[in-house]
């Protein structure tokens, strides 16, 4: 049960509805409610999602409507609330819009979850592989001619700058940042700008270093929060990790959304 207008179904830490990141994009559906009804609107078509089988872009819900988001079924509703139903004495209040209540259900995966969430074990041992953040260094410009690779290097290098500053809000823009500043010290280097070259290089393999060690204490602390069962620490040290992966598939990251979701279930959005 979703108390929203605004619900995002996607496999992003971010979304109202999770699903694992072999179903759905980060991003895969959006369903919102307004004065004309709901709707469900495609944020991704890989695969595309369809309405009682049928694929769709945006189109209006009907009542016990049926979202398909790869192999995932979700029944949508919409419940509206009036008053407390124990109350018998309690007088009625008019109930406005913002008292609606959007129900998804991915009913496959959530029966998953509770049948295989055994004794009070939140989730098995992590894996001991988990995914890189980053590929090799950048070491070449897409772009040869020399004042095109300047211009290309300078817009590289201010996006670097941008995301570096909003890292400590959003840990996956200095994941994004890092290969920017390569990419930006190659184009100046075919620029001829070897010392703003040096300068770029320079930045991005320090915050390469900054982000990993980042990454590996994020992983130490939700190892130790869920070995003492501090599940307010590890719900919040999974989502940090899931956006520092965002994007990344593999056994880490489905372990990862794993324990977000028997997290959820257990506890609600927030652990105790």
């Amino acid at each position: 049960m979703v108390d929203a207008e605004r619900v995002l179904i996607g496999s992003g830490a971010h979304c109202e509805i999770r699903l694992p990141v072999d179903q759905a994009a980060i991003e895969h559906v959006l369903v919102q409610l307004s004065g004309a009804g709901a709707f469900a609107e495609a944020r991704s078509f890989n695969p595309p999602p369809t309405l009682h089988g049928s694929p769709f872009s945006k189109v209006q819900l009907m009542p016990d409507a049926l979202l398909g988001v790869g192999s995932v079924q979700i029944g949508v509703s919409v419940v509206e609330v009036a008053g407390d139903a124990g109350l018998v004495h309690k007088k009625q209040e008019k109930t406005s819009p913002m008292t609606y209540i959007l129900a998804a259900i991915a009913v496959p995966i959530s029966l998953y979850v509770i049948l295989s969430d055994s004794g009070d074990a939140v989730t098995a041992a992590p894996p001991k592989e988990y995914p890189k953040l980053f590929d090799e260094p950048v070491a070449t410009c897409p772009q040869q001619a020399p004042e095109q690779a300047a211009a290309f290097a300078n817009d590289k290098l201010a996006l670097a700058n941008a995301r570096r500053e909003r890292r400590p809000f959003h840990v996956q823009d200095g994941v994004a940042a890092v290969p920017l500043y390569e990419q930006a010290a190659a184009c100046f280097k075919a620029g001829g700008d070897p010392e703003a070259a040096r300068d770029a290089e320079e930045a991005g393999s320090q915050l390469r270093a900054q982000v990993e060690e980042d990454y590996r204490t994020h992983r130490v602390r939700l190892e130790h929060a869920m070995t003492v069962k501090d599940w307010r620490t590890a719900q919040k040290e999974v989502r940090v990790l899931l956006a520092f992966t965002e994007g990344k598939q593999g056994e880490y990251v489905t372990w990862l959304s794993t324990i977000d979701r028997r997290l959820q279930l257990k506890y609600g959005k927030k652990a105790p």
